[in-house]
């Protein structure tokens, strides 16, 4: 498990849900709007819990490996839907009709793009 450390609080959750969260803040674009994201988590206790955190371009997350004894969460769904999200992001943005209008002035050939 990993422990993230945010705004002065930190959380325990699954390895693969730790890295997942620092690849999608990574992933993010300056001046892209904050994400509210949920993450399965374990309190103190041992207990099972949801984290709400705010991250954006500028998050600064710290990520340390912690021996627990409590069961790790269930994160499968979390970890996928944070893949999904740093997929989404990093795919390439489809051109605005400006953009793809400024490319004909250089008579390219749509055949030759792959």
């Amino acid at each position: 498990m990993k422990r993230i450390s945010y705004c002065g609080d930190s959380f325990l959750t699954t390895d693969g849900a730790a890295d997942a969260l620092l690849a999608l803040v990574v992933a993010l674009p300056d001046g892209h709007d904050s994400e509210l994201l949920e993450l399965p988590a374990v309190n103190s206790d041992g207990d099972e819990m949801v984290v709400q955190v705010v991250v954006g371009p500028g998050s600064e997350l710290i990520s340390v490996p912690e021996e627990s004894t409590a069961g790790e969460p269930d994160t499968l769904e979390t970890v996928a839907y944070l893949q999904g999200r740093m997929h989404t992001i990093t795919l390439p943005r489809e051109l605005s009709y400006s953009e793809a209008s400024s490319f004909a002035e250089y008579e390219w050939d749509s055949r030759c793009v792959l």
